[in-house]
Formats: structure tokens, C-alpha cells, sequence
């Protein structure tokens, strides 16, 4: 009988006059409880109370179940006590329920003397009530309690199932004690208990997430080569654990070597693999796993299609970037702003406006408001398109116009849709309105942006201190600039000035930068020569291209150490000897101190 028939049933005879019994109350609590309906299992059991009737230890049972459904363990803890002091008899179920919401509470003290009262009212703690405080203990980190309630289970004869194994294992992991996992799975088949494959999973994940790849690798070896069933669990835990530990090609090769023998992985370690290929500038590759899923009826999320759209668009192929857009559409997923703004940024990146402008008025008539990035990547569109006209040859004046008033239009467009500008924004205005030669306006701008409470960042400052030194203002220019150091709040980290320098040589065709550090700042050299830097000096010698080495002593600070960095070349290890001639090159100012 359906729930909402049994309960008229009860009304009708509640009406009639027929006193309702246990049973009928304990079926409609029992219902609802599995529904988790705990508006309806309470007012159930305060009509049962109302009408006299008496609480045994099967309703208690069905309460405690439903708090335990949604979530209310501080809820099943106080009725628990509720029941216990009014003499309610309690089983092992109540005393797990109330164990259980302990442990996720955290009070592991209360659930451990709940464990030792029900051994003093002769009731046998069972495996769910050990396992209970193992996972208890396991959730606070606490694994040599964990480990010690495991042996008492074992010497009260309380045989542990796969359950009990795999929380102790996963606990084991997450300490970092691998040893002790590898004791547990054999302990486990001493038992007669084969561990099956999310066991190993978990293990394997465990291992990864603590740096401990090679032994995670070593168990995926010994089970692949033994064979398990529902291997793909085994498989989509080790691409997860090369993932995690960074080794994105290692967890390439296993997915391609996985799908030729039929099998996939999981959807989540589909996803992240795709996510990492992308972040890592392997569009192809992501391409690929995604198409892999797709040929398996499973189809990627919508974060893994945008990644895929923003790896093909930072490469400047808006061909496949397209492509995937009109896929995953196909697909029922729909695109949002963010992965519409991906496209106009790619399209403008590559000049393509015009495009970028269908895109836009695309996006609108599906009902997508564009946000405020999607109006500054438009806005820095239009102004790297005026740099290009630039350089074929259009008229100062007719750019500036161009650029003002395409400027313009779009912040009528913001206005219109009460779209604030941030300071991303501001910033691409006031460079614009700097190269059109609009100063004052620039300035008005950067006035604005204070006036609105936003702080301008280091690249609002670079882009009207630019303005100003480019039209030979250069008194403004050094009030600005020590305006923006006055307060230190402009002084940022070598990787963000790193970062900078790359964002220069991305949009202008910069080739040298002298002195970008602090000259013993060697961390930020290193990082953004292996960046964006040349090996010249190595690729010189390999191409033989040049016969002299010109070395100043100011760099060396003393003469010594220029003798000293030759020999250290000539006889490194691995490096080929140059057999150059090494003149010195000395300024007399150079050598006061020498």
C-alpha cells in the first residue's frame, strides 16, 4: 500500500472513531524514514505519543534512521539519550546509529563508551559497530587508534568484511604508511577475503596523493599482471595518482594502452586527464581522450569541453576550437558566458574581429548576458586591432577615431545591461584612450576607477604612466609612478613580474630584456628563461655560428672570477669546449675599484 494511502486510512479511522494501533503508526514512520522525510516521521510519531501509545525499540530504530538520512547526526545523538534515560530498551541497530553519528561528530569519546555500555548490558559488539570507530578514528587522522580498535576486533573473534579492510587501508594511505597497507592486503587473503578492485584503488590513490608513486606503481603492476574484476576501477586510479603526481604523459600513455584493449577509465579521471593535457598546451592529446569517450557513449562535462575550447583557442586554432563548441552543443550541454568569452578571446587574439563580433551577437540571441570580462576582452580586441592598422599604414587620426568610438559604443552597451566596469576593464580603457593620444581622457579614467573605490593594479599604472612617457610627460609620469609606490601596495612577487614580462613579449615584438631581477634574484632568471628565454650562448656553440665570447668584468664584479667562469665552462661536465677566443671587456669605470 502506497504512503499517502495508508495515511487516510489511518485518518478515516481516526475519524470514525477507532483507536489507531502501533502497527499503522509504525508503518507510515517506517516509510517515510526511508524517504527521509523527517517532517512527516515526526509528525507521525507525536500523533502515535498523543493517542497513548507506547514507544518501542523498532520506532526509536526508524527516527534515528531518518536523522541519520538527512544529515541530523547531532539529532540522533540527543534522542538516543532521550530514549535511553526514559527506559526505552536498546539493541545493537540504536547503539549503532548512535556510534555512528558520534564518530561523525568527531566525539570519539562518547562513541567508544557506547561500545564498552552495550558489552555491560551483554550485547556482543558486532563488525558494524567496530568498523563504525574504525572510520571513526580514521576521519580524525587518528590511525593508531583506528589500527587498535582493528586488533581488538580481531580478539573478540569479530571476522572484519571488505568494508572494515578498506577504510583501515584508505586511513593507512592517507598516514603515508605504505608498509602497513601492503601488511593489510595480505592479511586480508590470510582471511580468505580477496581484495577487490576499489580497494586497490584506493590504495593506489593513497600512495600517489602521498608521493609515494613508485610503490603505488609496483601494486598496479602485481594486480594487473594476477587480473581482477572491474579492472577499470584499477586503471582509473592510477591515472588519477600519475595525474596527481604530475606526470600528465605517464597518465596519457596508460589511457591510450586502456582504451586499444576496450576498457576506460572512469569519468572523473577522463575528465582531470583532459583538464591536465589541456593546462599543459596538449590540445591534441585532450582532443583525442575526449574523442575516445565520446566513441564509448560517454560524454565529457562541461568544464572538460571548456578546457578543450581554451587549449585549441590559446594556440590561435579557432578551426577546432569551433568545432568542439558545436559538439558539445550537439551533445545537449549548453555553452555559458565563460566558455563563449574563451572564443571572443581567441578570436581576437588571432584578429579575427569580425568573427569575434558574430560570436558576440550569437551569444545575446541564445539569452546569454555577457559579463563584464566578456566586454574587456572585446574592448583589448579592438584595441590590439588599431595596433594593426598601425603598422599597415592607416592615418594616426583615423585610428584614433576608430578605436574611441568602437570604445564607446561597447560602454553603451555596459551601461545598457548595468554592467560595471572592473579594474581588468578600466585598465584596457585606459591604455586604448593612451594610444589614441586621449590623455585627459585616459587620465579621467584612472580618476573614475578610484572614485569607485577600485584600486588600480600594477598594469593600470604601467599602461597611463606609458600614455605619458610617450608623449613626453614625462613630470606626470614620475608623479604617477611614485604615487603607485608610495604606499607599497603595487609591489608584487618575481613570478607575477615574471608574468609581466611575458604578457610584453606575447603583444609586442620585444627581443631583449636587460636586468628583468634583482641581479641575485636567481630563482625568477631561471623560471622565465626556461619560459620564454633562448639559449643562445649553447645554441651558438652547437651551430658554430660564432668564434669569440665577449665577457665584461662588471658583471663578474672582479677580474678573478672572469678567468674563473671560463675555466668552469671549458671543463663542465656534459657541456662541449667552446675553443673560443674569451676577450675581456673593461670601461675604465668598470675597473676603479679593481
Amino acid at each position: 500500500m502506497r504512503l499517502d494511502e495508508a495515511e487516510k486510512l489511518l485518518e478515516n479511522k481516526t475519524r470514525l472513531g477507532f483507536t489507531p494501533d502501533i502497527y499503522g503508526y509504525s508503518y507510515l514512520i517506517q516509510g517515510y524514514s526511508k524517504e527521509g522525510n523527517i517532517l512527516k516521521v515526526l509528525d507521525h510519531y507525536q500523533a502515535m505519543v498523543s493517542h497513548g501509545l507506547k514507544t518501542d525499540c523498532r520506532i526509536v530504530s526508524y527516527l534515528l534512521q531518518c536523522f541519520t538520512k538527512v544529515g541530523m547526526a547531532s539529532h540522533v545523538t540527543e534522542h538516543f539519550q532521550k530514549f535511553r534515560d526514559s527506559g526505552v530498551h536498546l539493541d545493537r541497530v540504536l547503539y549503532n546509529f548512535a556510534m555512528n553519528a558520534y564518530c561523525k561528530l568527531g566525539n570519539m569519546d562518547e562513541a567508544v563508551k557506547l561500545l564498552a555500555e552495550m558489552k555491560t548490558h551483554g550485547l556482543a559488539p558486532d563488525r558494524i559497530h567496530y568498523t563504525c570507530l574504525i572510520n571513526g578514528y580514521c576521519l580524525k587522522g587518528d590511525i593508531a587508534n583506528a589500527h587498535q580498535v582493528f586488533e581488538e576486533m580481531l580478539k573478540a573473534n569479530v571476522k572484519p568484511d571488505v568494508v572494515t579492510y578498506k577504510i583501515l587501508a584508505s586511513g593507512f594511505c592517507r598516514s603515508g604508511l605504505v608498509m602497513e597497507v601492503f601488511d593489510l592486503l595480505d592479511h586480508m587473503q590470510d582471511q580468505g577475503l580477496e581484495p577487490n578492485s576499489l580497494i586497490y584503488g584506493i590504495a593506489i590513490d593513497g600512495f600517489c596523493r602521498r608521493g609515494n608513486l613508485s610503490e603505488a606503481e609496483v601494486l598496479f603492476n602485481i594486480v594487473e599482471e594476477r587480473g581482477i574484476d572491474h579492472i577499470e576501477t584499477l586503471y582509473s586510479s592510477m591515472v588519477c595518482g600519475y595525474l596527481h603526481s604530475g606526470w600528465t604523459d605517464h597518465a596519457y600513455m596508460l589511457f591510450l594502452r586502456v582504451a586499444k584493449q576496450e576498457k576506460l577509465v572512469d569519468h572523473f579521471s577522463g575528465s582531470k586527464l583532459i583538464n591536465d593535457l589541456c593546462r599543459d598546451g596538449n590540445a591534441q592529446g585532450a582532443s583525442t581522450v575526449c574523442s575516445i569517450m565520446l566513441e564509448k557513449n560517454v560524454v565529457p562535462d562541461l568544464i572538460s569541453y571548456s578546457k578543450l575550447i581554451a587549449a585549441y583557442c590559446q594556440r590561435g586554432d579557432m578551426h577546432n576550437a569551433r568545432l568542439w563548441l558545436h559538439d558539445m552543443i550537439q551533445r545537449g550541454l549548453s555553452a555559458d558566458v565563460i566558455v563563449y568569452t574563451v572564443l571572443l578571446n581567441g578570436y581576437c587574439k588571432v584578429g579575427q574581429m569580425q568573427e569575434a563580433y558574430t560570436l558576440f551577437v550569437q551569444m545575446t540571441s541564445l539569452g546569454i548576458k555577457p559579463d563584464v570580462v566578456a566586454y574587456t576582452v572585446r574592448l583589448d580586441g579592438h584595441l590590439k586591432e588599431d595596433l594593426q592598422k598601425r603598422w599597415q599604414g592607416i592615418s594616426e587620426e583615423r585610428r584614433s577615431y576608430l578605436l574611441r568610438a568602437k570604445q564607446n559604443r561597447l560602454l553603451s552597451s555596459m551601461k545598457e545591461m548595468e554592467i560595471e566596469p572592473d579594474v581588468h576593464c578600466y585598465t584596457v580603457l585606459i591604455d586604448g584612450q593612451c594610444k589614441a593620444d586621449y590623455l585627459e581622457e585616459a587620465r579621467g579614467l584612472f580618476d573614475e576607477m578610484l572614485q569607485k573605490g577600485l584600486a588600480p593594479d600594477l598594469y593600470a599604472y604601467t599602461a597611463l604612466i606609458n600614455g605619458y612617457c610617450s608623449q613626453g610627460e614625462i613630470a606626470k609620469a614620475e608623479d604617477l609612478f611614485q604615487e603607485m609606490n608610495n604606499d607599497g601596495s603595487q609591489k608584487i612577487s618575481g613570478d607575477s613580474l615574471k608574468n609581466v614580462y611575458k604578457s610584453f613579449v606575447d603583444e609586442y615584438p620585444i627581443f631583449p630584456i636587460e636586468d628583468p631581477f634583482d641581479q641575485d634574484d636567481w630563482v625568477h632568471y631561471a623560471k622565465m628563461t626556461e619560459e620564454i628565454g633562448e639559449q643562445r650562448v649553447a645554441k651558438a656553440i652547437a651551430e658554430k655560428s660564432c668564434n669569440a665570447l665577449l665577457l665584461k668584468v662588471l658583471w663578474h664584479g672582479k677580474p678573478v672570477l672572469l678567468v674563473e667562469d671560463c675555466e668552469t665552462h671549458e671543463t663542465r661536465p656534459g657541456y662541449p669546449r667552446m675553443g673560443w677566443v674569451l676577450p675581456a671587456y673593461l670601461r675604465k669605470v668598470d675597473c676603479l675599484s679593481t
